[in-house]
């Protein structure tokens, strides 16, 4: 992908998802259960952040 002059600045570093899927007439989220050490063993919705050296595209 090559870059544009045209940069977006970015004023957020995480994000956050909730993943619903209807069945029937039921409906059922996804969660993840963490292994880091931040909340380990927690079940959480989808989240992350832009690491060191990565774009947020």
């Amino acid at each position: 992908m090559a870059e544009s002059n045209h940069a977006i600045p970015v004023i957020c570093s995480g994000i956050a998802a909730v993943l619903l899927k209807k069945i029937e007439n039921e409906c059922k989220v996804l969660l993840l259960k963490r292994a880091s050490s931040v909340l380990q063993g927690a079940w959480c919705y989808i989240g992350g952040r832009i690491e060191e050296g990565e774009k947020a595209f």
